[in-house]
């Protein structure tokens, strides 16, 4: 499909005129769909909560660009509860990535069937789960969560009085129970549904349109959401992070005012939040946002501690937390995710080095070491490519000092024992008291959420080195990454997948640079924490960096405006799928753009040919040819 080429707000403008003016989306309950009149007495919700969606919106998933063939797991679960009479969808996140273009972390499934009707269909079938029990279907070597319909609208009455009160008139029984259902969940981009037998997608709460203008909004009141569930707020931080959505002024104070609440959540639950934060390609945004909005403290104190000095101290300092992390993100994504020891471990390895920090050629070789698997490869490699040296501030010490084989050895079985024990202040709660004073006056919630088997199964990933580093011989055979063996935490693939962040951390481009990188040493950034500097090694002269700064999440000059873009959006693979609705036809040439003020940081605009935009003008296809 040929990409379409025009500028981001103009698109915006287009989209939105084409809503109401083109009637893009079908509206199925045009007459008779105000709520009706009800009795606050029978529900915990007040009148006026939440807003009633005037249209109810169904389209056809091919003309969106959902043309691809889904995996045959989900596919053939849906057709086997279909069979038995029972209706079953796609529902969630899965279908907002599908939309975006985007590989689905997981697929959920809803259907009108109970658990246990459920289980009766399937061999493999577990119910999990007290306060929200979901059936896990093995099939086809994959695992899809199941939910029932009944389940939720069972543990939620209240809320499903007020709902059956506001019911729009005229809609039939299949949309209340998917408008209902869409009602409970979090944010509108997750309230959508998908039924891939008949190619249709039902939106019930604009969500395709808050996905087209990259909003991130609560079904009902953002204060009222993320009471009923905490947990919330780390999702919507993900979400921002990884798809580039906006917060409004609402969802900000929510976050502000319930983030001491995420203290209530099990640290199990914690525990996969953050997991699904940091291990799928988005953890160095992800990081920024819990840190914005003073999150980190809470769950990471001592990064969040650093973090704080590097940005409010006297100086100007270099993020390599920031760096190891933006190289992560780098080598893992939704569809190729890494096991939770890499961040782990990540964290624990810059936690050493701002306890004991080191030459920066020990720490070329750690990486070197760990990426070869071998002492003699890694050394080589590191004397081959390690000048000029990459310095960090306060995480290495002088780089222009020369350092023998010998010592190299002996610092690198120092480096991997300190990263070892740092792993202690992940898991124990003392430790991490202890480990504070580092930063005096900085805020420690005591809470540890990384489970004592994460933690040994990250040390194991040190302790290669941690003795006679010298005999370690292994060896590598293959120097392309295994996302297979590294989504279950194998120790090879691992080692591998940081030494190869730590090396590109250092300078070391295994993937840019075949040959010794050029000669860059990062000394200083600002607020921002992404400028640097370079420095020669001979002259030791600042110049400009020639490393790209990593584009920044918050642009403080816009601050009074109503919504604020936290990330670099993928909105543009949408656009690109929108181009299947249209044909050579005429467009109206000029529509309102965006207000400026919408945004606060906005994607990166792609370049109109006005010359070919006047030659090919377009305008959507005939109704009755996009919904069947």
């Amino acid at each position: 499909m040929a990409a379409i080429s025009v500028k981001r707000n103009s698109f915006l403008s287009n989209f939105k005129a084409l809503l109401s003016s083109q009637c893009l989306y079908h509206n199925f309950a045009e007459a008779g769909n105000k709520p009706r009149p009800s009795s606050k007495k029978d529900s915990g919700f007040e009148l006026g909560e939440i807003n009633i969606i005037s249209k109810w919106q169904k389209m056809d998933s091919r003309s969106l660009g959902i043309t691809q063939k889904l995996p045959s797991s989900p596919y053939t679960l849906i057709k086997i509860l279909r069979s038995r009479g029972f209706d079953a969808y796609l529902v969630g996140g899965c279908v907002r990535d599908l939309l975006l273009n985007r590989t689905p972390k997981d697929f959920d499934v809803i259907t009108t069937a109970d658990l246990n009707q459920i289980k009766k269909q399937f061999h493999r079938c577990v119910i999990v789960g007290r306060r929200f029990p979901i059936c896990m279907v093995h099939i086809k070597g994959s695992v899809i969560e199941v939910s029932s319909f009944k389940t939720l609208a069972k543990h939620s009455e209240n809320k499903e009085k007020f709902l059956v009160a506001q019911m729009p008139r005229g809609c039939d029984k299949l949309d209340l129970n998917l408008w209902k259902n869409s009602m409970h969940r979090d944010f509108t981009v997750n309230s959508l549904f998908f039924d891939p037998i008949i190619h249709k997608i039902y939106d019930y709460n604009n969500g395709m349109k808050d996905l087209l203008e990259q909003k991130l909004r609560t079904l009902v009141p953002a204060h009222e959401s993320f009471t009923e569930d905490c947990a919330r707020i780390l999702r919507g931080l993900r979400l921002a992070a990884r798809l580039g959505l906006s917060f409004s002024k609402d969802i900000e104070s929510a976050i502000h005012k319930h983030a001491s609440s995420i203290l209530t959540l099990s640290p199990p639950r914690i525990m996969m939040e953050m997991n699904y934060m940091l291990s799928f390609g988005a953890a160095e945004p992800s990081l920024r946002l819990l840190h914005r909005y003073r999150i980190l403290e809470i769950l990471l104190p001592f990064q969040a501690a650093y973090i704080s000095r590097q940005t409010t101290g006297s100086g100007q300092h270099t993020m390599m937390l920031m760096k190891l992390f933006s190289d992560m993100d780098k080598i893992v994504s939704c569809d190729k995710p890494s096991a939770c020891c890499l961040w782990i471990g990540l964290l624990a390895f810059h936690q050493a080095l701002l306890n004991n920090p080191q030459h920066p050629f020990v720490v070329l070789t750690f990486g070197s070491v760990l990426y070869h698997e071998s002492w003699e490869d890694g050394l080589k490699f590191a004397r081959k490519c390690g000048q000029p040296l990459v310095s960090f501030d306060p995480e290495t010490l002088d780089p222009y000092t020369f350092i023998s084989d010998d010592e190299v050895a002996k610092k690198v079985k120092e480096l991997a024992r300190q990263v070892i024990n740092s792993i202690d202040t992940l898991v124990d709660a003392d430790t991490l008291h202890n480990t504070m004073s580092k930063f005096p006056g900085s805020s420690c919630s005591g809470l540890v959420f990384i489970s004592k088997n994460a933690a040994h199964g990250t040390a194991q990933l040190f302790h290669v080195l941690s003795h006679k580093v010298d005999t370690y011989s292994k060896g590598r055979s293959s120097f392309e990454i295994n996302y297979q063996l590294l989504v279950k935490g194998d120790a090879s693939e691992a080692r591998f997948a940081l030494g190869k962040i730590i090396l590109n951390t250092m300078g070391c481009r295994i993937d840019d640079h075949p040959t010794p990188p050029e000669n860059i040493h990062f000394t200083a950034s600002d607020a921002s924490l992404q400028k640097s500097n370079v420095k020669s090694s001979s002259s030791k002269k600042q110049n400009v960096s020639t490393e790209k700064p990593i584009k920044e999440i918050v642009d403080h000059a816009v601050e009074k405006s109503e919504e604020r873009c936290v990330s670099k959006s993928p909105v543009q693979k949408l656009i690109a799928t929108l181009e299947t609705i249209v044909e050579d036809e005429d467009l109206p040439s000029q529509l309102d753009g965006q207000k400026p003020k919408e945004k606060v940081n906005a994607a990166a605009e792609v370049q109109v040919d006005q010359s070919k935009t006047k030659e090919r003008r377009k305008r959507v296809l005939q109704l009755s040819t996009l919904f069947k």
